[in-house]
C-alpha cells in the first residue's frame, strides 16, 4: 500500500518537473524570438495627485507595460528601426548638463543610433510617474510632458482610463517621454508638415518605432 503511495507521489511530482520544464522550454523560446541588442529594465515609481481615481488593475497594467517597454528597449529590432533614422540638429535640448551625448551622423544630423545611445545608456532606468488630475472642462489633446535631465514623467489623468489596450497605450506614452527625459525636444524649428509626425522629431520617431514594434510583436504572439 505504501509502495502504491509513493508510486503516485513520485509520478505526480515528476509531472509536475516536466511541467515546469515545458514552460520555461516554450518561455525560451518565445525569449530567443527577440534578440537583445543590450538589457534595459524600465520602471516607474507612481506619484498620483489626492483627487485622482486610477482605473482598476491599475497596478497589474502598469506592471504590464514595463515589462513591454523592457523587452522593446533591450531588443535588436528597436536599435535597429532607430539606427535607420536621423533628427534635425535643433532637436537637440539647450543645455549644459551631461545627461545625454550629442551624437551626429556623417550627414551633420542627430543620429537616431545615437537616441538610441542616450535612451539605453542607463541599464537600469528609473522614473518618477507623476499623474496629476486634469480640471473639468478644460481641453487638451496632450496626455502628459517630461522635462530632460530630470528623471520624472507628468501625465494628466483624462485619458488614464479602463479601455482597449491600456497597457500598450502607457508603453507608447512612457517611451515619448522618456526620449524628452534624454534630451530631445519636440523642435519649434521644423517645418510645419514634419511637426508633431514621424519625421525630424525623435520623441515622435521614438514612439512610433515602440507602437510598431508592439503591433508587430502581438501579431506574433510575443507579447
Amino acid at each position: 500500500m505504501n509502495f502504491i503511495k509513493n508510486f503516485r507521489l513520485s509520478f505526480i511530482i515528476m509531472l509536475c518537473v516536466l511541467g515546469l520544464l515545458a514552460i520555461s522550454f516554450i518561455g525560451k523560446q518565445e525569449d530567443d524570438k527577440i534578440k537583445i541588442a543590450k538589457q534595459v529594465k524600465f520602471s516607474a515609481k507612481v506619484n498620483v495627485a489626492d483627487n485622482v481615481i486610477l482605473p482598476e488593475g491599475f497596478v497589474d497594467t502598469l506592471k504590464k507595460a514595463e515589462d513591454i517597454l523592457s523587452k522593446i528597449l533591450s531588443s535588436e529590432e528597436f536599435k535597429k528601426e532607430l539606427s535607420k533614422r536621423s533628427f534635425a540638429d535643433s532637436a537637440f535640448s539647450k543645455t549644459k548638463k551631461t545627461c545625454f551625448e550629442r551624437i551626429y551622423d556623417e550627414k551633420g544630423r542627430v543620429s537616431g543610433l545615437g537616441v538610441y545611445e542616450n535612451i539605453t545608456r542607463n541599464p537600469n532606468i528609473e522614473i518618477e510617474w507623476v499623474i496629476k488630475k486634469y480640471k473639468d472642462g478644460e481641453k487638451t489633446s496632450v496626455m502628459g510632458f517630461a522635462t530632460f535631465c530630470v528623471n520624472r514623467i507628468t501625465s494628466h489623468d483624462y485619458w488614464i482610463k479602463n479601455g482597449q489596450h491600456l497597457s500598450l497605450r502607457f508603453v507608447r506614452h512612457l517611451a515619448h517621454e522618456y526620449t524628452h527625459v534624454c534630451g530631445y525636444k519636440h523642435d519649434k524649428l521644423l517645418p510645419k508638415e514634419h511637426k508633431f509626425k514621424k519625421g525630424d522629431d525623435p520623441a515622435m520617431g521614438v514612439g512610433s518605432i515602440v507602437g510598431d514594434i508592439m503591433l508587430d510583436w502581438t501579431k506574433k504572439g510575443l507579447l
